[in-house]
């Protein structure tokens, strides 16, 4: 655990008074807001500026505590992710893919391989790869999990699959190091010369304060490609992680897929299951019938602010 000092110490002692509630929240600033008026003494900076370094400093230090052996503090927290997706199928694989910008061919490839899909184009919130972690500890049957990068060919896609991937594997190892991780780049091509030779390039900025561009550059790889280029990127895709991920896996998702088409498949043809189908979509029919049937009056009163604790009141049967 590093050690605060000054105005950092202070803030913690108001941190570690909120998360001693056990109360929820749905992200870092729901912390901040808990105590917002307690700490504005301690303010020494314009408002906007105050607002990034208390946030910042929130994450940073929950990060140290998860870091420190707490590896529950963001479930406790119920602090989720807006960047996972998809990570609710009925069956999951131990699979997560990265990509900067969720497609539909990202989404075609989620529900093949019933996987989640994590997407970000700059910074990672340290709570962010701890959920990602969390989801492959959750699915890995068999020890195994992995994060697959779905990227533009460029040193930003890069950049950021491979920051992520670091924190990933660290926030894993942490919470179940049992669960052998793999990172894994997925690149239409051999290399650099063959993928820019197939593919319609753009040419890196060369700013020089690009350091992730010039990083390329100063090795002759001039040239980019975004993925929007690539055709039939689901069924490539598909096929690439499947060779990739251990045999068990695809087999356990084979298994899941076979399942699931012959349980379609006997449904489809069974006389039982479309009598009931039938039963329930005639009783949903007739009890909105009936709920359309019903008079209503609308009792608000406009001239006066909303009773926001009465609205569920304001529409009732006559």
């Amino acid at each position: 655990m590093k050690h605060y000092r000054g105005t950092r110490k202070k803030l913690t002692t108001y941190i570690d008074q909120f998360l001693s509630t056990g109360e929820t929240v749905e992200n870092i600033r729901d912390i901040w807001y808990k105590f917002k008026g307690d700490i504005e003494h301690l303010k020494k900076m314009p408002d906007d500026k105050w607002d990034i370094y208390v946030n910042r400093l929130i994450g940073e230090y929950l990060y140290e505590l998860f870091l420190d052996g707490d590896v529950t503090i963001y479930s406790r927290l119920n602090l989720i992710t807006k960047g996972l997706s998809n990570d609710k199928h009925t069956y999951n694989t131990p699979i997560v893919l990265f990509t900067e910008k969720p497609t539909r061919s990202t989404d075609i490839l989620s529900e093949a391989l019933q996987c989640g899909i994590y997407s970000s184009t700059g910074q990672i919130p340290s709570f962010e790869s701890v959920n990602i972690a969390q989801y492959l500890n959750r699915t890995a049957k068999y020890n195994k999990a992995y994060l697959i990068a779905i990227t533009d060919f460029d040193p930003s896609g890069e950049s950021i699959f491979h920051s992520l991937a670091v924190k990933v594997k660290n926030d894993l190892g942490l919470i179940n190091p049992d669960i052998e991780f793999s990172a894994i780049p997925v690149l239409f091509g051999s290399g650099y010369e063959d993928i820019v030779s197939h593919y319609p390039t753009y040419t890196l900025s060369t700013n020089k304060q690009n350091k992730l561009n010039q990083s390329w550059i100063e090795k002759g790889q001039t040239l980019g490609v975004e993925l929007n280029v690539v055709e039939n990127k689901a069924e490539l895709l598909e096929s690439a992680i499947l060779k990739s991920v251990a045999p068990e896996v695809v087999e356990a998702l084979s298994r899941y897929r076979w399942k699931k088409e012959k349980e379609e498949e006997l449904l489809s043809t069974d006389k039982h299951y479309k009598q009931l189908h039938e039963q329930l979509r005639k009783r949903v029919e007739d009890i909105r019938e009936e709920v359309e049937s019903m008079e209503t009056v609308f009792e608000a009163k406009w001239s006066t602010p909303i009773d926001v604790d009465r609205v569920k009141d304001m529409t009732k049967e006559k």
